[in-house]
């Protein structure tokens, strides 16, 4: 067993042991280990909406395992690759490469972003390859995990009980449902929403929207991008009011762009700009962001939010919302996943399946 030594968890000091890729103990204990000095530590972090990095996305699968080690690098232990609006073909041959990974950011499936979704709402979406859903995409697609879906779109309740049926999360997003449709659309099964507030209503006092209709649910999620960009911070607070960290996914919703600098680049089959950190297409849509995980987490703290609580809203909450069991806490018998951060919140080191 290795240990870390003097890390500060839950605002007290102690060491953590390791073995085997598990968190084997927490206590304090005379073994010897390395020194972190009082450094704080956290679990890995869960992103659950990533579409790409280091100038690539999902559709290209030769680049996954690199966008997965840059992603741990940067505090991701645990991401969904998140696929686009594409001919189902291509989603089909991104979306079934094994997500068993040697090294990088642990891959347990993929999110299909459409593309079952309406033109209305289509954002960054290619509208071209916007189809009625069909089980097809699921057949081919044995790795998903996780669709999101607009489910005022013909044929989208029938789809969304065969996807619940085959254990897959499915989220409302890039819709233009309505307050009853949402409330149907989750007492058929559909679990979250997608980015909230983008690409779909929003909320009115006469036409609450799907948004106060995933409130009402306690067991729909909402994904929330925190970059400072896509939310403004006084709506992202009313948000977590609203679900609670127990129901409040951050996601980066990182695309190409993210860790290369400002330019132009290809997002899902369109062009998008990159200016001062912020992605549009040519019509002028918000086209994912350039900001990771860690990064979201960093700037939902800088609103106003307690550390503890950002950080849960990216580990233990996901985590239970994919049913990922032993990740997203710091406890023995889960995941030696782990961040440790200096007391400005900088990342200082990164351990995943126990290595360093």
């Amino acid at each position: 067993m290795k240990f870390l030594k003097n890390v500060t968890l839950n605002g007290e000091l102690t060491d953590i042991g390791i073995e085997n890729g598990k968190i084997a103990f927490i206590g304090k204990t005379d073994e010897g280990g390395e020194d972190l000095g009082g450094l704080t530590v956290y679990p890995g972090l869960i992103d659950i909406h990533a579409h790409g990095c280091l100038g690539c996305d999902v559709m290209d699968e030769a680049a996954l395992d690199g966008m997965a080690r840059f992603l741990l690098s940067n505090g991701t232990t645990t991401w969904y690759p998140t696929t686009m609006t594409m001919p189902i073909s291509d989603i089909v041959r991104a979306a079934s490469k094994n997500t068993k990974v040697a090294g990088g950011s642990n891959m347990p499936g993929f999110h299909l972003e459409g593309p079952f979704i309406n033109e209305k709402y289509k954002g960054a979406q290619n509208a071209e390859h916007i189809i009625k859903p069909t089980a097809e995409l699921l057949d081919g697609c044995e790795a998903a995990a996780m669709i999101s879906i607009a489910p005022e779109i013909e044929g989208s309740f029938e789809f969304i009980k065969e996807a619940t049926s085959r254990g897959i999360i499915v989220s409302l997003g890039h819709s233009d449902a309505d307050y009853d449709t949402a409330a149907a659309a989750f007492d058929a099964g559909v679990s979250c929403l997608t980015h909230t507030f983008n690409a779909m209503n929003g909320i009115h006092h006469r036409n609450p929207g799907p948004i106060l209709a995933a409130a009402e649910r306690e067991h729909v999620y909402a994904q929330v991008i925190s970059d400072g960009l896509h939310i403004h911070p006084a709506a992202v607070k009313a948000l977590i009011k609203l679900f609670g960290d127990e129901r409040i996914v951050l996601i980066s919703d990182s695309v190409a762009a993210t860790g290369y600098t400002d330019g132009d680049y290809i997002f899902g089959g369109l062009h998008i700009t990159v200016k001062d950190g912020v992605a549009r297409t040519d019509g002028g849509n918000l086209a994912g962001s350039t900001t990771t995980l860690f990064g979201c987490v960093k700037k939902l703290i800088s609103f106003g939010i307690e550390p503890r609580r950002a950080v849960k809203m990216a580990t233990e909450t996901p985590a239970k919302l994919m049913k990922l069991e032993g990740k997203g806490k710091i406890e023995v018998g889960y995941d030696a996943d782990i961040i440790v951060v200096d007391n400005d919140f900088n990342l200082v080191r990164v351990i995943a399946r126990g290595e360093i």
